[in-house]
């Protein structure tokens, strides 16, 4: 037992030595402290060598000779003493210096008469000694509490309220009728042809004379119509005379009703064509 027990310490021993030796600090290890100080005072001397470099005389310019005997205006005014800076209040405008003539004084007005008490409307500065504040113990918590207990209370949307919304949205828009034009557009589309019709009806013909007008086609066909049907008239009483026109009332007669015939004729031409112009009276 005492054999082992002194072999357990000898390599205890031995351990401990070991961890000495590889724990103990290395000699030959750089000392960063020193290093840094050296680079320091270092850079410190190259900056003040800079320094005094800079620092050097500087070459005199070069002056002609021609000008050595003139003396320099500007060294005259530097050694001149500086003059007594003015004040601050020294560039103010003067009084009513921009006013012209001197104004004439004007006399103060005499104070009117104070009014009687029973015609002001607002009280005496006077009285306001005698003014009595009240003041009202209002309990702000209570009313507050009460317009609060009544106030609406206006809730967001659920999302259930905006599904029903939405499913509702989408029923109109199936229930809509695609592809059919609606009735404003339609409506709106007979305007602008009534108006185009107007328009092109009302725009003065280059071919009608000055003091004319276009005669409506309605008129024209009824003047027609009754032209035609006069025409019928006439014929008829012309074919309904005898073939003997031995009688100065029955030559008399022909004639006139070829005369109103030849009219008629002359007139046919003219409102059968598609542009009737009339004289506007005056």
């Amino acid at each position: 037992m005492k054999t082992q027990t002194a072999n357990t310490f000898s390599l205890q021993g031995s351990g401990f030595s070991n961890l000495q030796s590889h724990y103990r600090p290395d000699s030959r290890s750089k000392n960063h402290y020193a290093e840094n100080m050296r680079r320091i005072r270092s850079i410190q001397r190259q900056s003040k060598q800079k320094e005094n470099d800079t620092h050097q005389p500087v070459k005199a310019l070069w002056k002609s000779e021609k000008y050595s005997s003139v003396t320099s205006k500007i060294k005259d005014d530097i050694q001149k003493e500086p003059a007594v800076p003015r004040p601050h209040s020294a560039n103010f405008l003067r009084a009513h210096s921009r006013m012209g003539p001197p104004a004439i004084p004007v006399q103060n007005r005499p104070c009117s008469a104070e009014p009687p008490k029973e015609k002001l409307t607002i009280p005496v500065a006077s009285s306001a000694s005698d003014v009595k504040l009240t003041r009202h113990n209002f309990d702000f918590i209570k009313v507050n509490g009460i317009a609060a207990r009544n106030s609406r209370m206006y809730k967001s949307p659920s999302l259930t309220n905006l599904d029903e919304l939405k499913k509702k949205q989408d029923d109109e828009l199936k229930r809509y009728k695609k592809g059919v034009v609606p009735h404003y557009l339609v409506n709106r589309k007979d305007q602008w042809k009534k108006d185009e019709e107007d328009r092109i009806a009302n725009t003065p013909d280059p071919a009608m004379p000055p003091g004319h007008k276009v005669l409506p086609e309605n008129e024209r066909l009824q003047t027609l119509n009754l032209l035609k049907e006069r025409e019928r008239e006439l014929m008829k009483l012309l074919s309904g005379l005898p073939l003997r026109m031995d009688t100065f009332r029955l030559r008399t007669e022909k004639q006139e009703i070829e005369a109103k015939l030849s009219e008629i004729d002359e007139g046919k031409k003219i409102f059968s064509k598609p542009k009737v112009f009339v004289r506007i009276d005056s």
